[in-house]
């Protein structure tokens, strides 16, 4: 049998929201079509949807319809509560009715259904089916579901069925002579889209990429080779928290819980299991500091810790609830580093200039992506010859703008060994057997953000159960405030610390023509 297409959509409006919808009916006798004679070609079974003048002026349009285009169309309108699949089916079998009944070429019979909601005026579902003729030429399955939702489904909201079938069979007949309505978009890719305006694409970005390369290419360069990982500190007394923004190029909230371990380890605070409320047995799940001794803070990163817990302190103690706070930012440490890196000459200025000319590079390469993608979709595939190198250049903007390094050339070559040990850190913490000593490289291995690599190493080595416990988290001695060391461990201090470490369409089944086509609902 000859190969059909047919497109249906349906809409059920409210007259005082003016929104669409569908109902739940059944309409499993909605196939029979009693009544079509030969000669008649608009049906009104509701017997007040079509006036005798509507009918009259419908009936012209569809015989114009036919001498223009060829196409034999029967129009029907009744009361029907019928879901979404029934009214699928039957205005299939209306076709099919007409084509017995006419004795019309199925390839060009059509058939445009409307199943008004009963008791209600502007409530219905709209259908059309189209031989194949028109589906495999100027009416595709795309236009036929426009012809639904842009000029049969708008009048059926106030009710105006007579607009319906009239807006209907107006743009039925324009697409099948001249094709689907051409849009603006169109018309750009079939003009400037397909001759000139590829290759003024492809110069954009051409040239954009000249330029991000030459940006880049004054970034600061290390003199000192990349150095094999290790895990022996180049020095004893660069600061983990200056470690650390020497290798991420900028000051890290790691700083303050790096610096906290190390304060705990010279015994300048304690680090202590919190009591439970309202009673004196100690929550295994809390954590706070006890400050001890101010004469062991070492440094400008360690004084600034210390002094923002000492804020922080009732008396000499920080709860768990400031101490989360405390967690929660990088605090007065960031402006001490920030201070040592300039000190230092590690920090080069005006690097912010080329790193917003690489972005704006990125985005102007993401716009011509953009941009020439949309018009090669509307028909115009050429434009990918822009497209395509439009998305490479947001790409390699946007990694040149965040490999773009604000340190200067001594504080790329200052870092050398610290990424070298900072990869001899992450090694050791894949390796259970290393050698590492994780009383002296704990504060590194946290400023690094490399807990997560430790953590099954250090939850074995805080194990009160095992006898053993690192030097940070030991009762300090002689400390008249020991606390029980069972209760401290890696688990609790990291968990404290955590932030540091629009189509509708439904494809339906072959219909009695062959072939397949589409649903939708507004």
């Amino acid at each position: 049998m000859t190969r059909f297409r047919f497109a249906v959509a349906f809409i059920a409006a409210t007259a005082v929201l003016g929104l669409s919808g569908c109902s739940d009916g059944s309409g499993s006798g909605g196939t029979q079509f009693d009544g079509l004679t030969v000669g008649q070609r608009v049906y009104d079974r509701t017997g007040d949807s079509l006036g005798p003048a509507d009918v009259e002026a419908l009936e012209q349009r569809l015989d114009a319809l036919r001498a223009e285009t060829g196409a034999d169309v029967v129009a029907y309108v009744r009361e029907l509560d019928a879901d979404s699949d029934d009214t699928l089916d039957q205005v299939e079998a209306l076709q099919q009715a007409w084509v017995s009944t006419a004795d019309v070429d199925q390839d060009v019979a059509g058939a445009i259904l409307i199943n008004r909601e009963p008791g209600t005026d502007d409530e219905a579902r709209a259908g059309i089916f189209l031989g194949s003729t028109f589906d495999d030429g100027n009416v595709p399955r795309d236009e036929q579901e426009a012809i639904i939702e842009d000029a049969l489904v708008p009048p059926l909201r106030d009710g105006d069925v007579a607009g319906s079938l009239t807006n209907g069979i107006d743009r039925l007949e324009s697409s099948i002579l001249v094709g689907p309505p051409v849009t603006a978009l169109d018309e750009f890719a079939a003009g400037p889209g397909s001759t000139w305006l590829p290759w003024t694409g492809l110069a954009v970005v051409l040239v954009g990429s000249a330029g991000a390369a030459q940006i880049y290419r004054r970034r600061s360069r290390p003199t000192v080779s990349a150095q094999p990982p290790t895990t022996y500190r180049p020095d004893h007394t660069t600061d983990p928290a200056i470690v650390t923004a020497l290798v991420h190029r900028s000051a890290q909230a790691s700083a303050v819980p790096a610096t906290l371990l190390a304060l705990a380890a010279a015994d300048a605070v304690a680090l202590e299991s919190e009591p439970g409320s309202g009673s004196k047995k100690r929550d295994k799940n809390t954590l706070r500091v006890r400050l001890l001794d101010r004469g062991k803070v070492r440094g400008d990163v360690q004084d600034a810790v210390w002094t923002m817990l000492s804020e922080k302190a009732e008396g000499d103690v920080v709860d768990s609830a400031a101490l989360a706070k405390l967690a929660q930012g990088d605090g007065a440490t960031k402006a001490v580093v920030d201070a040592h890196l300039e000190a230092n000459g590690w920090v080069r200025h005006g690097t912010a200039g080329p790193r917003w000319g690489l972005a704006g590079l990125a985005l102007l390469g993401g716009a011509v992506m953009v941009g020439a993608g949309v018009v090669a979709a509307a028909g115009a595939p050429i434009m990918l010859v822009a497209a395509i190198p439009g998305g490479i250049l947001l790409l390699a903007g946007l990694v040149m703008t965040v490999a773009y390094s604000r340190f200067s050339v001594a504080g790329l070559d200052a870092a050398r060994p610290w990424e070298a040990y900072r990869d001899g850190l992450k090694q050791s913490g894949k390796d259970d057997d290393s050698s590492l000593d994780l009383d002296d490289a704990l504060p590194d291995i946290v400023a690094l953000g490399l807990g997560s690599t430790f953590t099954k190493r250090l939850e074995t080595a805080t194990d009160a159960d095992g006898g053993t416990t690192l030097r940070a988290f030991a009762s300090p001695s002689g400390s008249l405030h020991a606390s029980d060391p069972a209760l401290l461990n890696w688990v609790v201090f990291s968990s404290v610390f955590t932030s540091t470490s629009s189509s509708t369409g439904t494809v339906s089944g072959a219909g009695a023509g062959g072939g397949g086509g589409a649903a939708g609902s507004t």
